[in-house]
């Protein structure tokens, strides 16, 4: 697996992980509200299905400009 690949799955882990709380059981968000975090969700797992990330400054950083990361909700 490439760096930039595995950098790129340490990041979206890392925004998975921030947002596990908008789909929890007790989630005070509504349900259209939650489901927007689901989509959001699901792009970011989508991603290094798609992206062709590439190595930032240094051989084992992610450029982020080379990935389109998804909107997160507001």
């Amino acid at each position: 697996m490439s760096e930039a690949l595995e950098a790129l799955r340490i990041h979206r882990n890392k925004l998975l992980q921030e947002s596990d709380w908008t789909v929890s059981v007790d989630s005070p968000l509504s349900d259209s509200k939650q489901a927007e975090w689901k989509t959001y969700r699901q792009a970011l797992r989508d991603l290094t299905k798609t992206a062709k990330p590439k190595s930032g400054y240094m051989p084992d950083k992610l450029d982020p400009s080379s990935v389109t990361f998804p909107t997160k909700p507001s």
